[in-house]
């Protein structure tokens, strides 16, 4: 077989002249020939390979420049054009290479000038389709970054041209950055690519030498000098720049960083243990860069064996549904129970959630988990329904991926509707950090399980940084709270005091309370004192398999913990001000006046108006009155006496009475007090208190 011939399309009017052009041409090339442009296009679709065109200005039909005009943009944009024209206007020629053309001939023809033209087109653009072809096998098609292969290939050169240096590989993405497509669609989500691809780009005004490249989708990769207070400058100016970018959607990557330690070393291995650095910092808010530590590939291992016994564990029911009862705190009886997962392993016994779980949430697996999980508790709960029973709730855990799953609510439909159980039955909890991620999408969500018939369970409250916004956003039904939600030290004076708040500020939102972890009979009782309704911990219960927690609950009368209240909305609606009403009445009060608490001895105000200011400065002497040895300006006796008084007002539901004398600032003062009975919040007893001077002590 020969060697195949460039071939040449000839565009030319003039059949006298394409025949002096094809004598010319034949004997190096394969010629095309075309009476005008329009022609010529229709050529250039039927032959794509076409190495070069001879084209001719002045035709009928379509002339040399609309032809010119008309390749633009197009596949064959990049094919050389020669343009041959008698005219002698050099406006003519210069039209024509702003046009694109390559070269310009005149006629009549000279065959050598020609054909040496036009190898020289021919190589030129040969030259140039290679040096493109080399530019997108070595570079990222949508950020111009160096891709992965090249990345690697740069970064090997450039270790290897500065020994003796520390460098560091820096490798980060952005976090659930498939949600911010789907929330705002590919196209954002490429110019956010594009963004970041500028920032990459800035890095070499910093750093010196350096390289940089897109590895894949959102993961970007740097070589840099290692500076730790450099990088760690960088990677938070970084992180502002991304939140600037999009106001509506907090963009939050996670950074990796492999101090180089033997320059030798395989630069994809160098990758693999930034990827595990910043595996690190996943789903931990402020906590956006992370060191490479030894024990990470230890842990990477470990994770790589659970991954690859997942599927078949699966499939053969290792997981195992235990149960931890949660316990009425009036009646300290059990009431329902969650469902916790353990993996009975063939090999290894039991593991607990903490060892895989994390894994199967990375990996996404947990979805399916969920839903085995799902399906588990709804047989157990028709088994017993079979056998007579009359089962109280079980809960359920939905992760982070399956609250974003379109089809949530049709596959917890489709469970609680092939196992008949109403969906009161199946409680469904979800972390509090599930709700920040997306919050107009988790109210949604969450309201369209509810009109289901489904009860929500906002999962580790006080575990996120926005917790009081959450729950103002999303109507729950319940909240659950661990005792270590502070710093781990659940009976610290701090830890109380707000614990203590939430509680109360549940029981005015009437939402029901569910403290975890409770190990200790000090708790118990606190946790009773302050008007939570449940518990669920160690001292109660362990998390137990099904067959325990049927003889636990075997014969035990369960019930739902029943709060009394008393006037809730009307009081809650003067408390909170959201009546301005209410509030001009409250503050035109023409003596000192609060709204208190009585709860378990210990009293609180809820509001006080601004005389009450004027007068005493400020209300913490009222809340000093039951706490042993606080400052509140009052004997012991006289405030023995308060306590009674409003115990008295609470016991008749009505109105009470009594005088004190309090030290004001050094004023010893005898103060009356009026106290009426305004209702009942779950425990506590809520009162209107008037105070007037009576004269100097």
């Amino acid at each position: 077989m020969g060697i195949e011939k460039p071939v040449v399309l000839i565009v030319e009017d003039q059949k006298i002249n394409r025949q002096i052009l094809r004598n010319m041409l034949c004997l190096e090339y394969e010629v095309l020939e075309a009476e005008n442009g329009a022609d010529g296009l229709e050529i250039l679709e039927r032959r794509q390979k076409i190495s070069a065109i001879l084209l001719d200005v002045v035709m009928p039909v379509m002339d040399g420049y609309t032809f010119l005009t008309k390749l633009k943009g197009t596949a064959f944009s990049k094919i050389p054009v020669i343009v041959m024209t008698g005219d002698k206007d050099e406006n003519a020629e210069q039209m024509t290479l702003d046009l694109g053309a390559w070269d310009f001939i005149s006629k009549p023809y000279q065959s050598k000038a020609l054909l040496t033209r036009l190898k020289n087109v021919i190589v030129r653009s040969q030259f140039y389709l290679m040096r493109q072809m080399k530019h997108a096998y070595e570079h990222d098609p949508l950020t111009d970054l160096y891709n992965r292969n090249t990345f690697f290939l740069e970064t090997r050169r450039l270790l290897d041209s500065c020994p003796g240096e520390s460098f560091a590989l820096v490798r980060f993405d952005i976090d659930h950055f498939q949600i911010y497509n789907s929330f705002f669609g590919e196209e954002e989500g490429d110019r956010l690519l594009l963004y970041i691809a500028g920032l990459l780009r800035g890095v070499s005004a910093q750093f010196q030498p350096c390289t940089y490249g897109r590895i894949a989708a959102d993961v970007f990769c740097v070589c840099i000098p290692f500076d730790r207070q450099k990088i760690e400058q960088y990677s938070q100016k970084a992180c502002e720049e991304l939140t600037a970018y999009n106001r509506e959607y907090r963009i939050e990557p996670s950074f990796g960083i492999y101090a180089i330690r033997d320059a030798g070393e395989n630069v994809q291995a160098m990758y693999d243990c930034a990827m595990l650095a910043a595996k690190d910092c996943k789903g931990k808010y402020l906590a956006v860069l992370s060191y490479y530590q030894p024990e990470m590939s230890t842990n990477a291992l470990q994770e790589q064996r659970i991954i690859n016994e997942m599927q078949n564990a699966l499939e053969t029911e290792q997981f195992e549904v235990y149960l931890q009862p949660k316990y009425d705190l009036k009646t300290e009886r059990p009431y329902g129970a969650e469902a916790l997962i353990r993996w009975k392993h063939p090999e290894k016994g039991m593991l607990l959630p903490r060892q895989f779980i994390p894994v199967f949430e990375r990996n996404g697996f947990i979805g399916k988990v969920d839903f085995y999980m799902w399906e588990k508790v709804c047989a157990l709960l028709r088994h017993w329904l079979d056998e007579g029973r009359k089962p109280e709730p079980i809960s359920v855990n939905i992760s982070r991926v399956n609250m974003y799953n379109p089809k949530l609510l049709e596959l917890l439909l489709g469970l609680t509707r092939k196992y008949r159980i109403p969906p009161s039955l199946l409680p469904l909890e979800l972390t509090e950090s599930a709700y920040m991620q997306n919050p107009e999408v988790m109210q949604a969500t969450v309201k369209s399980l509810q009109q289901a018939g489904f009860s929500v369970m906002m999962d580790d409250f006080g575990s996120g940084y926005s917790s009081l916004n959450t729950l103002k956003d999303i109507p729950v039904d319940v909240l659950k709270i661990d005792m270590n939600f502070l710093s781990g030290n659940a009976d610290s004076q701090r830890s109380k005091c707000i614990l203590t708040s939430v509680v109360r500020m549940a029981g005015w939102m009437s939402l029901p309370v569910i403290m975890e972890g409770v190990e200790t009979r000090a708790q118990v009782e606190f946790l009773k004192d302050i008007g939570c309704g449940y518990a669920q911990g160690y001292y109660f219960a362990k998390p137990m398999q099904v067959s325990d927690y049927e003889a636990l609950v075997e014969g035990v009368s369960q019930a739902p913990a029943v709060w009394e209240s008393e006037n809730l909305e009307e009081i809650s609606r003067i408390i909170w001000c959201a009546s301005p009403e209410a509030e001009l009445l409250f503050n035109t009060i023409c003596e000192p006046a609060a709204v208190c608490e009585l709860l378990n001895g210990n009293l609180r105000a809820l509001k006080v108006n601004p005389i009450f200011y004027e007068e005493f400065g400020d209300s913490n002497w009222i809340d000093a009155i039951a706490l042993p040895g606080a400052k509140s300006g009052l004997s012991p006796e006289d405030a023995g006496r308060i306590l009674k008084t409003l115990s008295g007002a609470g016991e008749t539901k009505s109105e009470a009475c009594c005088a004190f004398r309090m030290d004001n600032g050094g004023k010893k003062q005898k103060i009356e007090l009026d106290a009426r009975y305004w209702g009942l919040n779950e425990n506590s007893m809520i009162f209107f208190l008037q105070f007037r001077k009576a004269g100097r002590a």
